[in-house]
């Protein structure tokens, strides 16, 4: 009915809710209450005591070509659906849903729904040994994740969902529950940098706040621009590989860095280099964090690890030409009155100083930041 409207993004308020006050018994109208994450208690009215009754499965053959950047990839697999029977009331409503339910199912964050391709297989339900029809439905698109956590790149665990619903059925009418039938996940996402943690299938109820322009939903929620139906959200959660990581991203900070805090270590009569080498680490530091920076979403709302570190060692890296320039002024200073030799000695001294400084909060930094972006 709304499978094409509902798959737009931003259309919708989408919340889980409490359904353990759900009444399914009753068959004249009856008032229940459920209560909605946000805490809002809402009523409903009329649930079907006759419901459709199913079990429903799904599989994920293929995840790949992840983009972090917008949130996106491409997900192959089947769902299926298994029951014994199907409500009368559902072949004076809809006869096409009546007589093949599995097309009640809807894909929620699809995007690019011009290019999102479902097959149904068989085209007709088949009777299985067990008494039950059971049907697939084979489907292939790009989904998108809309709120990755980011916080720990290039350490970070993500999780990837696909959000399916029984789109034409509100809660109440449907009584679908998740069958697990072996791994969700049947072969390695093929996304570089990345392995598979594990994959969980969440049931919830999908809340919209819009009718959808039906008044009947008005009086059956009790409640004015309201609907919810049945929904499933399949999580995979993959993490990136920690050695990876740190050889593309941060063994050139690292090689970078012992050059810069090793700086001060030069002698001061050769003040040329002691100056060059930390101006010239900026410009390869800017480099590095925009190469990262080129895979992660334009314009986060928060800093990730990797920017943390980046941004220190920016830091350290300027405190160690400020050092050195101001040791420079104070050598050739030192000229005027016949006193180079002992501030030459003097730099020494605390250019060792500034050195095991330097270090000290260069190794102990990384660990403190990694700490407050798990918080």
């Amino acid at each position: 009915m709304f499978t094409m409207l509902k798959m737009s993004q931003g259309a919708r308020k989408t919340q889980e809710i409490n359904k353990k006050g759900l009444n399914k018994k009753d068959s004249n109208p009856i008032d229940y209450k459920i209560v909605g994450s946000d805490g809002v208690i809402w009523k409903g009215r009329n649930i079907q005591e006759n419901q459709l009754k199913a079990f429903l499965g799904i599989s994920i053959s293929t995840l790949y070509d992840l983009d972090l950047t917008s949130g996106s990839y491409y997900v192959e697999g089947y769902v299926w659906l298994r029951y014994k029977e199907v409500p009368e009331w559902m072949r004076e409503w809809d006869l096409e849903i009546y007589e093949c339910p599995l097309k009640t199912v809807g894909f929620i964050n699809v995007v690019e729904a011009q290019d999102f391709k479902t097959q149904l297989e068989p085209s007709k339900p088949t009777l299985d040994d067990d008494g039950h029809y059971i049907q697939w439905l084979e489907y292939s698109g790009k989904f998108i994740a809309t709120s990755l956590d980011l916080s720990l790149f290039p350490f970070e665990t993500i999780v990837l969902p696909l959000c399916i619903e029984l789109d034409d059925l509100y809660a109440g009418e449907s009584d679908v529950e998740y069958l697990p039938s072996g791994q969700v996940i049947t072969a390695p996402p093929s996304i570089n940098g990345y392995s598979l943690k594990h994959c969980d299938v969440i049931p919830y109820i999908n809340t919209y706040q819009t009718n959808w322009g039906f008044q009947y939903a008005n009086s059956y929620f009790n409640k004015q621009n309201f609907s919810a139906y049945q929904a499933f959200r399949i999580e995979t959660t993959l993490t990136r590989d920690p050695w990876n990581s740190f050889v593309n991203i941060f063994l050139p900070l690292v090689i970078v860095m012992i050059i810069v805090i090793t700086a001060p270590l030069v002698a001061i009569q050769d003040y040329q280099t002691k100056l060059a080498i930390p101006a010239s680490a900026l410009l390869v530091l800017v480099f590095l964090q925009d190469g990262y920076k080129k895979i992660l979403p334009p314009g986060l709302n928060y800093p990730t690890l990797a920017d943390l570190i980046y941004t220190f060692n920016m830091f350290i890296t300027i405190m160690v030409f400020l050092w050195s320039l101001i040791q420079t002024k104070l050598y050739f200073a030192s000229q005027l009155n016949g006193g180079q030799l002992k501030q030459a000695q003097l730099a020494g001294l605390m250019d060792n100083q500034f050195f095991l400084i330097t270090l000290f909060f260069s190794l102990c930094a990384p660990y403190l930041f990694y700490k407050s972006c798990r918080r």
